[in-house]
């Protein structure tokens, strides 16, 4: 019995090769798109899972309110979750606090720059890291031994087992590094929450007790240090509102007044932290793109569905026969069922090649690594059975019954009117596949319209030709600036070089230090304003403007005690850009007092989708740390200014590795979702209008074939091509014109919904809404056209003689 639903299945599908194509490639097509978004959506779950009793693991994130010097969300007090580990051991399992930071690590003769965990020893037990090489049990041996990953090994010693070699920790402090002796070496780890919590990977690992980085004593012992990061492991059946309570007595135990008032203990789940983070921007990307690959395959099984319905007239014989000769209907469904699941296979097998084509594509527009077919586990792989099956059944599902419920008699006589209710429901199922095509396209050019806008908005600095080096060493005080000050003037005497500057941050990150400002009188209010050092030369550098005073500039050289604010921190204050300058403002925690020195224009210093917020710049010299050196180039031979800005860099600071990215790059990479939308936007949108039209197509021809004799008629009687174009033109504009005015609404909803995360954003345009109904329309009726005209020059004659 199977073999004959085998056989009747394969000759009918080759006996009508023209419609088998059309249903293979737009399952194809959708089947490849749903693969790549499908294992894109599994690499995205997957992060975070590899880690040991994730479901117990949470991140401490701190909700500072107005508190004076607060830290950042995702920071906490030094001491915190240790301390909630000793004290309520039957709710905490576990504990690992670090503080991430970038220096230089020497093996010998050879300098790299690295991403160093200062923190707890418990990390490798607490997250089950895989140890290659070492104590599995004791990966840290004492106070002076580091952990590090199987590249930075290879990077610094050649060979995987670098245990017993020793490293060498650039401190802030002058002159002073620390030697550590590797006890350990972990595999290179997946993407994860613990180790790239700040965006860098963290590749080496040292105990903070005995630290000597920062010169200061260990900073997880500080309770008035607020950026140490903080990760804890609850006990099994404990939820994080079981220690709401443990947390208020803890800081009402060890932290003055303003931090009990001010700060909220978070506990955040590090299972789907991932997903969540930065506003739960990889959750909607996840479920944008998954709507679009829906959207694809649902049109590909809507075009299953019409040309199968259409073309039954061809098999009513062939039913009513089936029914005649005993045929139960359930067999028919299966035969029918089978069909269609043979041909999703045929489509599957397809996509396959077609899915590992376009990985190395879909990698660079998604920023990730798919999946190769070959390497697929039983993930991906019950996850393709999973499609398929409900792909092909989804398409033949309805076809099959339609078809098996055929009146025996009508059928026998191969009656049209069998399929009744079947012109409805093709219909319906072309005015959704317009809707979604109409709603794709305003998506994509929406999401088009916004990249462009961030873009080519004036954000208030230039990035071009911007030169951003990593300022090391990074010897933080009045001694290791003016090292580094002199480096800048070195780099200035280059003629390549326009202009260079000395800071802690750069103009397109937030920096992390905040203080709490006020009018030096008392009289305005307090403002809690972010702050950084900057020198002289930071508006010039980058293209900034000075609405009053001067950035550091004034004839006379430094002067200690000087702040420049921006626009929005004058406003903050109280005072207005005209009487700012010469000011005194007072540091509300240390009662010090500065004076205003100028006042710059409102740029945005973090992504459009925040407000600009007040920011304060302290010279670098009064702030004492510095983390980058940006040069302003002018040049056309970046090439050749970029060797010899290295070399000048070698001489000059021979034991410091040379590090640098451009201002534009960087910019770039604040919208990386951004772009990773609009791209996959276009690509989905040109998937959506070739599955439509080859839809259309095959509904047209079928159409022609079968009204044949009917336009052969007209023909005869005087009609004109053009009369007959514009009676099948007709059947389909109304529903063009129905998908419009229900995908005009929805659209709009959603992309105002998603345009509402950016605080700088485009207005929807109805031009724009328009245009894509008529570009719709225009080729709708182009296919329309040339299919009609194709069919209107044959000959009546031919058309019109009896069989």
């Amino acid at each position: 019995m199977l073999q004959n639903y085998f056989k009747t299945a394969w000759r009918y599908l080759v006996k009508h090769k023209f419609y088998s194509v059309i249903h293979v490639l737009c399952l194809a097509l959708g089947i490849t798109f749903a693969m790549v978004i499908g294992i894109y959506v599994l690499n995205q779950y997957a992060v975070n899972r590899s880690l040991k009793s994730v479901d117990h693991q949470y991140l401490i994130k701190s909700d500072w309110g107005e508190a004076e010097g607060g830290g950042l969300d995702i920071t906490t007090l030094g001491p915190l979750a240790k301390t909630v580990y000793e004290e309520y051991p039957s709710l905490v399992a576990n504990f690992y606090r670090y503080n991430p930071v970038t220096n230089v690590v020497s093996a010998g003769e050879n300098h790299f720059m690295e991403n160093i965990a200062i923190g707890d020893t418990t990390l490798v037990n607490m997250y089950g890291f895989p140890v290659l090489y070492g104590d599995k049990q004791h990966p840290f041996t004492d106070n002076h031994s580091a952990v590090i990953t199987e590249s930075v090994a290879i990077k610094l010693f050649g060979k995987k087992d670098a245990t017993d070699e020793t490293i060498s920790i650039h401190t802030t402090v002058n002159g002073v590094k620390q030697d550590y002796v590797v006890s350990a070496v972990i595999a290179d780890l997946p993407y994860n929450s613990v180790t790239r919590l700040t965006g860098d990977v963290l590749t080496i690992f040292v105990p903070a007790a005995g630290s000597l980085y920062y010169g200061s004593g260990e900073p997880l012992s500080n309770w008035n240090n607020p950026f140490e990061i903080g990760l804890i492991q609850l006990q099994p059946g404990v939820v994080p509102a079981d220690l709401t309570r443990p947390f208020r007595q803890i800081l009402a135990t060890h932290t003055p007044e303003n931090i009990q008032q001010n700060l909220t203990v978070e506990l955040a789940a590090l299972k789907d932290y991932y997903l969540n983070d930065n506003n739960g921007a990889a959750r909607k990307m996840i479920i944008i793109l998954s709507a679009s690959a829906l959207f694809i395959l649902l049109m590909a099984i809507i075009n299953f569905v019409n040309i199968s319905v259409g073309t039954a007239a061809t098999r009513l014989k062939e039913i009513g026969l089936r029914k005649v000769f005993g045929g139960a209907k359930k067999q028919l469904v299966a035969q029918f069922l089978g069909e269609a699941l043979l041909l999703t296979a045929f489509a599957a097998t397809l996509s396959l090649p077609l899915y590992e084509v376009l990985r190395p594509v879909f990698d660079e527009i998604l920023n990730t690594q798919l999946t190769s077919v070959f390497h697929f586990g039983w993930g991906p792989v019950c996850f393709l059975t999973a499609l398929v099956a409900l792909t092909g059944l989804a398409a033949g599902i309805y076809p099959a019954f339609v078809l098996s419920t055929a009146n025996m008699v009508v059928a026998v006589k191969g009656k049209i009117d069998t399929t009744k209710g079947g012109l409805s429901l093709r219909k319906s199922m072309l005015t959704v596949q317009f809707t979604l095509a109409i709603a794709a396209f305003i998506g994509a050019l929406t999401v088009s319209r916004q990249v462009r806008f961030i873009f080519a908005k004036d954000i208030g600095y230039d990035k071009d030709q911007v030169m951003v080096i990593t300022a090391f060493p990074k010897q933080w005080d009045d001694e290791g600036v003016h090292k580094m000050m002199a480096v800048q003037q070195d780099l200035l005497q280059l003629t390549s070089v326009k202009d260079a500057t000395l800071s802690f941050e750069v103009p397109n990150r937030q920096p992390p230090n905040a203080f709490s400002l006020q009018v030096a009188t008392g009289e305005g209010p307090k403002a809690p304003i972010i702050s950084m050092g900057a020198d002289e030369h930071y508006a010039s550098t980058f293209g900034m403007t000075m609405l009053t005073g001067s950035c550091f500039a004034q004839s006379g050289g430094y002067i200690p005690g000087q702040i420049v604010l921006n626009e929005s921190a004058v406003n903050a204050l109280g005072l207005t850009v005209e009487s700012a300058v010469n000011q005194k403002i007072r540091d509300v925690a240390s009662g010090n007092e500065v004076i205003i020195a100028g006042v710059v224009k409102d740029f945005n210093y973090s992504s459009l989708q925040e407000q600009i917020e007040p920011i304060a710049f302290f010279h670098v010299r009064d702030f004492r740390s510095y983390r980058y050196l940006s040069l302003k180039l002018n040049t056309t031979d970046m090439a050749n200014t970029v060797a010899l800005i290295k070399n000048q860099w070698n001489e000059l600071l021979p034991n410091s590795p040379f590090e640098f990215t451009f201002m534009d790059e960087q910019f770039a990479s604040l919208y990386r979702s951004e772009m990773q939308l609009k791209r996959a936007a276009d690509v989905a949108t040109v998937l959506n209008f070739v599955i439509v039209f080859m839809g259309i197509f095959g509904m047209v021809t079928f159409t022609l074939n079968k009204r044949m004799k009917e336009i052969a008629v007209r023909k005869v009687l005087g009609a004109r091509i053009r009369h007959i174009t514009l009676l099948f033109i007709k059947d389909y504009a109304w529903l063009i014109v129905l998908a419009t005015a229900i995908a005009w609404p929805l659209t709009y909803l959603a992309a105002d919904k998603w345009l509402a995360s950016y605080a700088y954003r485009i207005n929807q345009d109805a031009g724009l809404y328009i245009a894509v109904a008529v570009i719709i329309f225009a080729a709708a009726c182009s296919l329309i056209t040339v299919l009609c005209v194709r069919a209107g020059r044959a000959n009546p004659v031919d058309s019109l003689r009896d069989e």
